[in-house]
């Protein structure tokens, strides 16, 4: 009798305990040779101590997901610390996206997942945000507004000489901005002139970025002043002025006067669905459909127009109705 209570007991106990795994992110190491090995620190930043090593292939639980450095689990060896996210591929996210994912672009899928899938370099830590205004001046008295960075990509609208563009970032030779009808879409750098201070930040959230894992948030617009804290990659910051390149920011301690540099806040580009809607390999309704997302994925934002949204999944990059997204 004693035997069978245990062993109700361990059953009982290991499903409490696996139950969460279905919440579980994993990716794996991917670097740029088949022995290359990545080092695994006790602090996010390049330089922190080293407490292992991980081998490519090896697969990640993701305990903590930052920006440009995350926390993980290497499976093989048990070793947690951080790993720099330009070595990490990630496989899945069951807090973010619902179903299975299909090779191909079946249309039956809860989400397309392509063999050939790139992210795009503006919502990777290899981009460099720009936070700037830029103003058209072209020999054409124009700059075409792109779904995405080349010529290859479709035109969303033409903005003419003289006007002036928030920059959010730089993907290349194409900045990714967006235009006072809030349309996003890139530009060529060639196109642009960049202006001097930081923009259109008022009332708008973001999270840091920074290649030390870190930001210093100072009690006035440059390095001279005194740091107040800092905050770590990946965190929320909302920015409501600007002076010169720094933005005065809001926390949650409410100190009156803080500022961040420009360059470490990239600006919220994330939405999520509000039904099932399609996938498309274009914007609109008559391209084909490559699959389907369901109520509440969560999307990466890389252009929009009046009605259509070019997004990144994850695990691929498509188009679908902005009518369908909340951000």
């Amino acid at each position: 009798m004693k035997k069978t209570l245990s062993f109700v007991l361990l059953i009982i106990l290991l499903v409490c305990f696996a139950a969460p795994a279905f919440a579980e992110q994993y990716a794996y190491v991917k670097t740029p040779t088949k022995d290359g090995t990545v080092y695994v620190r006790s602090v996010a930043g390049a330089g922190k101590p080293i407490v292992g090593v991980a081998n490519n292939g090896d697969t990640l639980l993701i305990l903590k997901k930052g920006n440009t450095w995350h926390k993980v689990r290497v499976i093989r060896t048990g070793t947690e610390g951080y790993m720099y996210g330009a070595y990490i591929q990630f496989i899945s996210s069951s807090s973010d996206w619902s179903g299975g994912s299909s090779s191909g672009s079946s249309s039956g899928s809860s989400y397309y997942y392509s063999d050939t899938y790139v992210p795009d370099a503006s919502v990777s830590d290899t981009d460099t945000v720009v936070n700037k205004y830029g103003t058209v001046s072209s020999s054409d008295g124009y700059a075409n507004l792109r779904w995405g960075p080349g010529t290859s990509f479709g035109v969303i609208t033409r903005e003419y000489n003289g006007t002036r563009l928030w920059v959010l970032e730089q993907n290349g030779v194409w900045y990714r901005c967006a235009d006072n009808s809030g349309r996003v879409g890139y530009v060529n750098r060639k196109l642009l002139t960049i202006g001097s201070t930081v923009s259109n930040s008022s009332g708008r959230s973001g999270v840091v970025r920074s290649s030390d894992g870190y930001a210093s948030i100072r009690t006035g617009p440059s390095t001279s002043y005194p740091q107040l804290y800092t905050l770590s990659v990946g965190q929320s910051i909302t920015a409501y002025t600007s002076s010169g390149d720094w933005l005065r920011v809001t926390l949650p301690d409410s100190w009156s006067d803080a500022y961040i540099y420009r360059g470490l806040l990239r600006f919220y580009s994330r939405a999520r669905t509000t039904g099932n809607v399609n996938l498309r390999t274009g914007p609109g309704t008559s391209y084909s459909k490559v699959g389907v997302v369901t109520n509440g994925t969560a999307v990466t934002l890389l252009a929009t127009d009046g009605s259509f949204c070019r997004v990144d999944t994850g695990y691929a990059i498509a188009y679908l109705s902005k009518k369908y997204l909340n951000y």
